[in-house]
């Protein structure tokens, strides 16, 4: 190998370090920002309605691969779930509650604002 072609890799190395090494906002990476409640509340539920590959993967699996996308890892995710599942206030539902309600409210804004032409 040519001196050339050894210092061009090892100047790429270096950059590919300097990336890796950027916040992830910086890197335009997506960042879970909510509670690990609410991304286990989150995962489960798209987990148990089967909308990623037709329910054709595993929890696991999937946990892994969100929390790769959204820079964001839990281990003990089975623990939280049962906290979840434990709420004793009757919202056992509390982040998927907050979604609809949040998402039904943009509606609403947008229903009561006139239209532009």
């Amino acid at each position: 190998m040519t001196k050339s072609i050894l210092l061009f890799e090892t100047q790429i190395e270096f950059v590919q370090w300097q990336i890796r090494q950027q916040p992830a906002a910086q890197r335009g990476k997506l960042k879970w920002t909510g509670s690990v409640i609410e991304w286990v509340e989150l995962i489960y539920a798209l987990y148990t309605v089967k909308r990623i590959n037709n329910g054709e993967i595993t929890l696991k699996t999937l946990f892994q691969q969100m929390g790769e996308i959204f820079d964001f890892d839990v281990k003990e995710f089975a623990n939280y779930f049962m906290n979840i599942k434990n709420r004793t206030d009757g919202r056992r539902t509390k982040f998927m509650d907050l979604l609809r309600n949040t998402v039904l409210g943009r509606m609403e804004d947008a229903d009561r604002k006139p239209l532009r032409k």
